[in-house]
């Protein structure tokens, strides 16, 4: 009975063990989300410092941050559009990025914040010639699977966090800005966190995506494949919305360069509704000769936005495409002006 006694005592301390090993090892995996960990061999050829957090998939986020990490500045997190690539793109010896006009708008003025897409590599490129084509052809089995709306606005609400709990964030104010896609992602993470202050959505859609599926296709040019008139092409479209539907998780049926699953998750969101939810101060901006994303998704926005209340300020690029390029106009920056009105916009005029 004795040992029988100790036998249950010795099993009731090592279950306790174990117990308490596994509460301080969960403790441990918690405190790492949505905390930054600086990567100490950040590439010296980028104006960049690389650094690490967890979200709430538990998946590792990288994110790089433009700026003296010495110096408490604003956060502004820019996001791209859509396709399987990364941040930084290797031409001849150099390494470029796609958010240069960000960073040289803002200068010495803000810490610009950048996100790898889960399952994109530093420096991995998918497009003709290694060039980004905004689909998702020739990207991983893991890319295509984590490359939903919810999965990415989450990798980005994990850096903004993280990277606004750095001693060099100044908390009082905070930015997000989109292009295209992103414009969906960043008004996403603007309503999943109060602390932003400004969320500027840069030719991005307004009401669901097929909306803008659905204009391309009124007007035959959505399947460059097809006859280009209406009827034909929104049969397509339906037959295609509808092989989505029945089978919203398959990763290897495409359409339209992208999968299934990629559509599905981005059906039932939209970049109205989206910044609806937030008290952020919003900045619309729009090229009328957008042949991606049609102008007509800026108009139904503002108006929206405004009908709700909302403290909005419009740009509207007269002649200008999706990049803000204009071409009666080859030599004007139309992406750099974008970007140094959003920084007046957030910050003010630099005196």
């Amino acid at each position: 009975m004795k040992r029988s006694f100790r036998i249950q005592i010795r099993w009731s301390e090592l279950l306790c063990a174990v117990l308490i090993a596994f509460t301080l090892v969960s403790c441990a995996q918690g405190q790492q989300r949505y905390q930054a960990v600086r990567d100490s061999v950040s590439s010296p050829t980028i104006p960049y410092t690389r650094y690490f957090t967890k979200d709430k998939f538990d998946r590792q986020i990288t994110f790089y941050i433009h700026g003296d990490q010495s110096k408490r500045l604003p956060i502004v997190v820019s996001v791209l559009g859509s396709g399987a690539y990364s941040n930084f793109i290797r031409i001849g010896d150099e390494i470029r990025d796609g958010h240069r006009a960000a960073r040289e708008a803002f200068g010495d003025r803000a810490h610009v914040v950048v996100v790898e897409k889960p399952g994109i590599e530093f420096l991995e490129q998918h497009g003709p010639q290694g060039n980004p084509s905004g689909t998702e052809a020739g990207a991983s089995p893991e890319f295509l699977r984590e490359n939903t709306l919810d999965r990415w606005a989450e990798a980005v609400n994990a850096a903004l966090r993280a990277a606004r709990s750095l001693p060099s964030a100044d908390r009082n104010q905070t930015l997000l800005i989109g292009h295209s896609e992103g414009a969906t992602v960043v008004a996403l993470a603007a309503a999943e966190n109060e602390f932003v202050t400004h969320v500027a959505s840069l030719s991005g859609n307004g009401p669901s995506l097929l909306f803008e599926l659905l204009q391309k296709a009124r007007e035959g040019r959505l399947y460059p494949d097809l006859p280009a008139d209406s009827e034909t092409q929104l049969a397509r479209l339906f037959a295609d919305v509808a092989a989505v539907n029945s089978e919203p998780q398959s990763i290897t049926d495409l359409v339209l360069g992208h999968s299934h699953l990629y559509w599905s998750s981005r059906w039932k969101f939209s970049t109205l509704e989206e910044l609806s939810r937030t008290n952020a101060r919003i900045f619309l901006a729009h090229g009328s000769a957008d042949r991606n994303v049609s102008v007509a998704n800026f108009d139904v926005l503002h108006a929206q936005l405004l009908a709700s209340g909302k403290d909005v300020t419009p740009h509207r690029f007269e002649g200008a495409d999706h990049g803000y390029r204009f071409d009666d106009q080859p030599e004007r920056d139309g992406w750099k002006e974008v970007f140094e009105k959003v920084r007046e916009w957030f910050l003010g005029k630099k005196e």
